[in-house]
């Protein structure tokens, strides 16, 4: 199967199936050296940086094959550990998103040129065992790989994904990949490779991109095991030697098996799985997840080692699971290399390792295309790249969505600049229609979106509603969402009325917009609807007005619904943004709320949350205009007045200005006797944590982390998870105004997920299984609920 991109890129699948071979062990070294065992001359020895480089597997492939890595870097502190232990002290630990981190990294690399930027960035957000939710933010990392290979600007890339990441969503993942280093001045490839293809006693299929600035004629290794070549490599020649030495061999120590698995163990034969339950006794029924239950073939290469505590099979002949030790002799690790931390955490990382055997032949294969390639005119080590694609992101998502059905359609009212519509296309719903009364919303919309039908229309009024609602009548579609306009709910809107003026939210006209959106969904009638409030909607009235609202839905057929808040940074957006989200659907589908895995105090297995340094500490300096050469559009300086910029020197990182004790002259405001600390106008921002929420309004973002000003509209929507290439339109103010009213896309792209998930897995109430709870859905729960309806038309949709 072949799939081009400007001519370069090749997508190729090597399988074959052979029983039968011999044991081939790998030779590790610290350091390049020649056959004779002399050290190589520096000059002569090729470099590479290692990013997310776990435990070190594909590194000591390179070392072995003759490359110098000036630099590695990887978050997991116990991988880093083991790399220091057996692969080299140059390792980074931290989170590559964090500019400390990267300036470590550059640090080692000392203006170096560097021949191979290598690595493989996390692939549970795109692994068939994991949650395949496109907006998992551990996909995310890939932009953070990128923009380290444009600082560096290497003459070889090689990065290693899980290989269901090339099909997967349409393939927009791998697309990405390969528009992102295109763009970069690379000739891209890709190819899926199996290592018992190359003499590992193990089947572990993968894809490596490949990428090359020198023209060369990049072409993996052929493989040397499997049909009609050498015999695999066979897990018996592999391990069996280790039976017996359990506790005297490093890292060779038994988990302490249960007597009720050790009794499902003894009932799966040599290359099988554990019985369907009705067969087993009925004390240690149970169903076969994933690895756990099957056993191995002496005789044929081992399945693939995956990460994680207790996931490795079960031995050929011992009623046991694999040790680490077994499973890294199965990955072509040297047993003098010992892993670090406990047992779970040995597991990761060796299941997350490529086998250095391949690493080893991989990077042959790389030093053989330097040798012979030469680099015509090459910058420097930190040239800025060629500016022909930005980095990091992908294009805005509206094309491939846009050739779905419509039945897999949405509509987006007071769609703003478009959060839900860029989440919702990225998901793989199509966009219909986007409705706004905003000039300026219009025309961000006909600058970024123009192929999508854009209607500037009042919804308050009948007319326009009629208008939105003929264009969809008799037709099926998926969702309408949106977020109707919240200044009746909003504390900034409470707060100048409810103590002077008698306010009533309830009878605010800006709150009846509400009703508006609930008379277009109730005549579109859609699958399912999504909407988004401010907080402060559900404690009106002490819940009275939330729970009216949902009772309407409810009566239209939507009895299926359910009402939370939502911090957008526990789904990994760098931003503390509590939102009132209501759900419901008239098919009775379950509402699939997604799985919370971004924490304020992670634990050891929990990711932290997203911060501002990760967001926004690549971006060049803001200039006071509109600077091309720059890369990014809508990143511009405020001209602040001298007072307030040394009110500004005054504020701490993450803290608020305190106004006692400013100085005297720094006590008055231009137009007010006395300066008062509004909101977030004096507040700065800390780059290790989420922002706090994006308001909308002219000066009304915070400071930035470490400059004296106010974030500039485009780093406002790097932390609203909105792309670069988005580029809101009209005045500065109303460009604030558009970033600081949107939905995070990140969150509306895990929400549109999880739907369009529960439809095509048949996720109703009692049919979801406990897999899809652990890896993609938050499980049921009445504390976070606000209002929970069940039971959907009976009608259907």
């Amino acid at each position: 199967m072949v799939s081009m991109l400007s001519g370069a890129v090749r997508g190729s699948i090597s399988a074959g199936v052979r029983k039968g071979g011999a044991k081939q062990k790998l030779a590790v070294r610290g350091t390049a050296r020649s056959g004779a065992g002399t050290e190589v001359k520096a000059k002569s020895v090729p470099t590479a940086v290692s990013l997310f480089s776990g435990c070190g597997g594909l590194d000591l492939g390179l070392i072995r094959a003759g490359f110098d890595i000036v630099a590695a870097n990887d978050a997991n502190r116990y991988a880093v550990d083991t790399y220091r232990n057996n692969v080299g002290p140059d390792i980074v630990c931290g989170d590559i998103r964090d500019a400390d981190v990267v300036a470590q990294i550059l640090g080692l690399v000392g203006g170096k040129k560097i021949d191979l930027v290598a690595g493989g960035p996390p692939c549970q957000g795109f692994s068939t065992l994991g949650s395949k939710i496109s907006a998992d933010p551990r996909n995310d990392l890939f932009s953070s790989y990128a923009k380290i290979v444009a600082k560096l600007r290497p003459k070889f890339v090689l990065m290693e994904n899980v290989k269901s990441m090339v099909t997967l969503y349409d393939g927009k993942f791998k697309d990405s990949v390969l528009n992102t280093f295109t763009g970069l001045g690379y000739d891209m490839f890709y190819e899926i490779l199996d290592a018992a293809n190359y003499g590992v006693p193990q089947h572990r299929q993968r894809v490596f991109f490949f990428g090359s600035r020198l023209g060369a004629n990049v072409k993996v290794p052929d493989p040397t095991h499997g049909e009609g070549k050498k015999p695999y490599s066979v897990l018996g020649d592999c391990i069996m030697d280790l039976v017996g030495k359990e506790n005297t061999v490093k890292n060779h120590v038994p988990l302490n098996h249960s007597e009720k698995v050790v009794r499902r163990y003894m009932l799966i034969p040599e290359g099988g799985k554990l019985p369907k339950p009705e067969l087993l006794p009925e004390d240690i029924r149970r169903t076969n997840f994933g690895n756990s239950y099957k056993r191995l073939d002496r005789n044929s290469p081992s399945l693939t080692m995956v990460p994680g505590n207790n996931a490795f099979p079960v031995h050929p002949t011992e009623n046991r699971s694999l040790t680490p030790r077994e499973a890294a002799r199965i990955q072509t690790f040297p047993d003098d290399f010992c892993f670090s931390g406990d047992r779970r955490s040995q597991c990761i990382q060796i299941g997350n390792a490529v086998p250095p055997k391949l690493g080893l032949i991989l990077g042959k294969r790389i030093k053989m295309l330097l040798a012979g390639s030469h680099d015509h005119g090459a910058a420097s080590a930190l040239a800025p790249p060629p500016r022909k694609g930005k980095i990091g992101q992908s294009a805005l998502p509206l094309a491939k969505a846009m050739n779905q059905p419509d039945k897999q359609g949405f509509v987006d009212l007071f769609c703003g600049l478009g959060g839900f519509t860029i989440g919702l296309a990225k998901a793989g719903w199509k966009p219909l229609l986007a409705v706004d009364n905003n000039r300026d919303v219009a025309h961000t919309h006909a600058h970024n979106f123009p192929d999508l039908p854009f209607t500037n229309a009042d919804l308050s009024l009948k007319e326009a509603r009629d208008a939105v609602a003929r264009q969809f009548q008799g037709k099926s579609i998926g969702i309408v969402a949106g977020g109707p306009p919240c200044q009746g709910f909003s504390v900034f809107g409470k707060r100048r009325f409810v103590n002077t003026r008698n306010y009533d939210p309830a009878g605010d006209m800006r709150n009846q917009l509400i009703f508006a959106y609930f008379d277009l969904v109730s005549r579109i009638r859609p699958r399912w609807f999504i909407m988004e409030n401010v907080p402060g909607m559900a404690s009106l009235s002490d819940g009275k007005f939330l729970r009216d609202v949902s009772s309407m839905f409810k009566k239209i057929g939507y009895g299926n619904m359910e009402a939370k808040i939502l911090n957008a940074a526990d789904y990994g957006v760098p931003q503390t943004r509590r939102r009132l989200v209501l759900i419901g659907n008239r098919t009775g589908h379950i509402i699939p709320w997604p799985k919370k895995k971004f924490f304020m105090t992670p634990r050891d297995w929990q990711k932290p949350y997203a911060t501002v340094g990760q967001a926004i500490s690549d971006l060049p300096p803001a200039g006071f205009g509109e600077d091309p050469s720059r890369g990014v559009t809508c990143h511009v300086a405020m001209r602040h007045k001298p007072h307030l910029v040394d009110r500004y020197r005054l504020i701490g990182e993450g803290s608020r200005l305190d106004i006692d004790e400013l100085p005297e002259r720094l006590r008055r405001g231009y137009r007010t006797d006395k300066v008062k600390n509004y909101s977030h106008v004096y507040k700065r921002l800390d780059r290790n944590k989420p922002a706090s929420t994006m308001v909308p309004g002219h000066n009304a973002f915070p400071v930035h982390p470490w400059l004296d000003r106010s974030l500039t509209v485009r780093e406002a929507a790097r932390i609203q998870t909105l792309p670069d290439e988005l580029e809101p339109r009209g005045s500065r103010q109303e460009q604030c105004i558009q970033v600081g009213n949107a939905f995070p896309a990140l969150l509306a792209e895990l929400l549109a997920n999880c739907i369009k998930k529960a439809e095509s897995n048949g996720w109703r109430p009692g049919a979801v299984s406990k897999a899809a709870y652990y890896s993609v859905l938050e499980a049921p729960s009445d504390d976070e609920l606000l209002v929970r309806y069940a039971g959907g038309d009976q009608n259907g949709p």
